[in-house]
């Protein structure tokens, strides 16, 4: 019987707000060190390093409630507020920056990877834009995220999921690739 629960991501994680602007400031940032994860940064639930900002180690010891862990997941702010990263082993320890929250699941019954799969579901993220708050620009905020409904099945079928949904985004990644290099080769011909 596949029996599922259903709750809200308060519930099953602590949720923060990202460094506020006194805390860290543009003069803060060096060539090389911490990455620091802002919203632009965040791309198809993983953290895009092409342009990402780092701080110094210090900075990055004062800014230690900020630092991920693998599994939590980072949500942009403000803006495009459907779009999250998910922290994998490669993104342990790079620091939740200013315009993101940061997700961390509190209870050992989900399996974090599938409530990120969960949370980028179309009707998640149509959920979200709709409780965003601001005329101009959408926002979320620590209460609005908490108050996503979540629904989750045993935590066994949650790791199956989890594989072939991932197993699907590899297949997903290859494909790109090699298209990619198709359309390389083709002006390359042309």
């Amino acid at each position: 019987m596949n029996k599922w629960t259903y709750t809200t991501l308060g519930k099953i994680s602590e949720i923060i707000t990202g460094p506020f602007g006194s805390q860290l400031h543009q003069s803060d940032y060096v060539e090389q060190g911490i990455p620091v994860v802002m919203p632009q940064d965040i791309d198809n639930r993983k953290v895009n390093y092409a342009s990402i900002n780092y701080v110094s180690n210090e900075d990055a010891i004062r800014l230690e409630r900020y630092k991920t862990i693998i599994n939590d997941i980072l949500y942009a702010r403000r803006g495009d507020v459907e779009k999250h990263a998910f922290i994998k082993e490669k993104d342990n320890g790079v620091l939740c920056g200013t315009g993101c929250l940061r997700v961390r699941i509190t209870t050992s019954e989900v399996e974090p990877e599938f409530i990120s799969f969960f949370l980028n579901r179309e009707e998640t993220r149509k959920w979200l834009v709709t409780h965003a708050v601001g005329t101009n620009m959408p926002n979320l905020n620590t209460d609005i995220l908490s108050d996503v409904p979540i629904a989750y099945p045993l935590l066994e079928e949650q790791r199956r999921i989890v594989q072939v949904l991932n197993s699907l985004d590899e297949k997903i990644a290859l494909n790109s690739a090699v298209n990619d290099n198709l359309s390389y080769q083709s002006l390359m011909v042309a």
